[in-house]
């Protein structure tokens, strides 16, 4: 949904298209049980470009402005999502500052020369060139470090602390102490008696389009009171704070957004018009992946 075609996606793009024995998966689990079948029909309109007013109403009650005092309470220590990088940015930032803590900026080793340095987190495998850090923020895990103890890439916690050797900041810490959010696995105990666990540098290797080898040390880790919609996709979030924006940048996003909790309650929306989700039909994308699964119907068992 979210790559561009490369010559390397076209290769890939052709063994697809060899595929043959399709199976289909339509029992939605994220927002399982008869009470949620209305937010269910709203995500699944909403999916295919086929909202309508009703659907615009309803989900119009959780704007910001319509929730009262307590419900938007609620919502202070949500995760934000965004579909813009700089409103993520922008509000991680600001939260950052409002800790009034030192703050670490923390930057990744290289080898591959600019490229290597100038590459963005995807390219590099989900490590980022520089990391704002702080004890008492939030942040997420971009990448898999312990898979059988489920700390796997979008695991969300705490930095409760961050340990360097005879260097300090922008250079590498030996690691963060971080108090994640789901997490019952082998812990150790901060100087404060809180549960923590130990995240080191790793090393992520790649080849730039002219076959060099490219590689970044990095923590993986990010800065998390507010991430993308597309780093939102595969987490289940308790409750969330959603601007969708003003268009549509990439088809799937507001769908992506507002399906990441399992009721509609557990939504704070910031408001937006009807046109904006009406105009959800129009996309080129959408289009094409309509077209798409008609094919693949064709194939089904």
């Amino acid at each position: 949904m979210y790559a561009t075609c490369d010559g390397s996606t076209r290769n890939v793009i052709a063994v697809y298209k060899q595929i043959k024995e399709v199976y289909e998966l339509d029992v939605i689990q994220q927002q399982s049980g008869n009470d949620q079948q209305g937010f269910r029909e709203i995500l699944l309109r909403l999916r295919d470009g086929k909202s309508t007013l009703n659907d615009w109403n309803i989900l119009s009650s959780r704007f910001e402005e319509n929730l009262n005092r307590a419900e938007r309470d609620r919502f202070q220590d949500a995760v934000f999502i965004h579909t813009k990088w700089d409103e993520v940015y922008r509000v991680n930032i600001e939260m950052l500052r409002r800790l009034n803590r030192p703050i670490a900026k923390i930057s990744a080793v290289y080898s591959g020369g600019r490229t290597a340095k100038r590459a963005k987190s995807d390219v590099a495998k989900g490590l980022e060139a520089e990391i704002l850090l702080a004890k008492g923020c939030r942040v997420m895990l971009t990448s898999n470090v312990w898979i059988e103890a489920g700390l796997v890439n979008r695991s969300m916690g705490v930095v409760e602390d961050i340990l360097f050797q005879e260097e300090g900041p922008p250079a590498l810490p030996t690691a963060v102490f971080i108090k994640f959010d789901k997490y019952d696995r082998p812990t150790i105990t901060s100087l404060e008696g809180k549960e923590v666990v130990p995240i080191i540098p790793i090393k992520r290797s790649w080849e730039d389009k002219n076959g060099t080898t490219c590689s970044r040390t990095q923590l993986p880790i990010c800065l998390a009171w507010s991430i993308t919609a597309h780093k939102s996709q595969g987490l289940t979030l308790e409750k969330v704070n959603i601007d969708i924006g003003v268009k549509e940048f990439v088809a799937g996003l507001t769908f992506v957004a507002l399906s990441r909790v399992q009721t509609l309650n557990d939504i704070c929306l910031k408001q937006f018009s009807f046109d904006r989700i009406q105009h959800l039909k129009e996309g080129i994308r959408l289009q094409e992946r309509k077209a798409e699964e008609k094919r693949l119907h064709l194939f089904i068992q």
